[in-house]
């Protein structure tokens, strides 16, 4: 077997691994992975970088007093950590002044508190928008065209509260009539003209007259008012319907059945 000069640690040239004063217990015998070569290493350089001197190989002993080519496990971890470091070091960023600036203008309290109130202004002027209603000659027009193409459903969900029984019979009452005009309906949808007779604000109540056309008129003058009365006009094929409304707050104009079935004209 040849002597301990035959291993070195590391890359210096002439370095002795052992001297010959240790004694035999703090040594490993082993031979070169490599080349085959035989010699001995202190057990203090187990798991460190080891080089032969005959054929230059770089290998490491184990705790086990097993010779393996290539770097020791610490080694290789150092190796594996540098990249992962300076990888990590490469992906901080650094935020640039201006950057900085505008994100403190953005995010200032007194600009969040101008942006809350804008929000809360426009958030309430569409709530105010949902809940306002229909105008009165909105709500006038479907109530009679509910009437005329029988849409009895529809006008009881547009009847004011405790009227609902007297809807029902004046419904029955200008049913021919409007059954008449439904017959030569030219659309789906009648079209509705409606005249505001009185409207109390102070008792929340409002007097129209709908009239109801077959089809749009070609002309049309807003001065004239149409004839009171439930009727059938032989010469622009439509009804006039008297109709009684009271505001009933957030659902808007409804249909006073009791008042509409008393203004009827009475026959005789």
């Amino acid at each position: 077997m040849e002597d301990l000069e035959a291993f070195i640690p590391g890359q210096v040239s002439g370095e002795r691994t052992i001297s010959g004063s240790r004694g035999a217990a703090s040594v490993i015998e082993m031979k070169c992975p490599s080349c085959k070569v035989a010699g001995r290493v202190s057990k203090d350089k187990v798991n460190t970088r080891l080089v032969c001197r005959k054929c230059l190989s770089v290998f490491h002993i184990t705790s086990t007093g097993r010779a393996l080519l290539g770097e020791p496990p610490q080694a290789a971890v150092t190796t594996t950590k540098a990249p992962r470091e300076k990888h990590g070091l490469d992906l901080s960023l650094e935020i640039p002044p201006w950057l900085r600036r505008v994100a403190g203008v953005v995010f200032s309290p007194r600009l969040l508190a101008v942006v809350g109130g804008l929000i809360v202004l426009v958030g309430g002027y569409t709530a105010v928008s949902i809940f306002r209603g229909e105008s009165l000659q909105e709500r006038s027009g479907k109530v009679a065209r509910a009437a005329v193409i029988g849409d009895l459903g529809t006008l009881l969900e547009l009847t004011a509260t405790g009227t609902g029984d007297d809807t029902v019979k004046w419904y029955n009452a200008v049913r021919p009539q409007c059954d008449e005009l439904r017959s030569v309906l030219r659309n789906p949808t009648p079209y509705v003209e409606v005249l505001v007779k009185n409207e109390d604000s102070g008792s929340g109540t409002a007097q129209v007259v709908a009239r109801v056309n077959a089809q749009e008129p070609l002309s049309r003058t807003a001065s004239q008012a149409p004839d009171l009365g439930v009727g059938a006009s032989a010469s622009n094929k439509s009804i006039d319907l008297p109709l009684t409304l009271t505001s009933e707050g957030m659902a808007g104009w409804m249909l006073d059945g009791t008042r509409t079935l008393e203004a009827m004209p009475k026959t005789p």
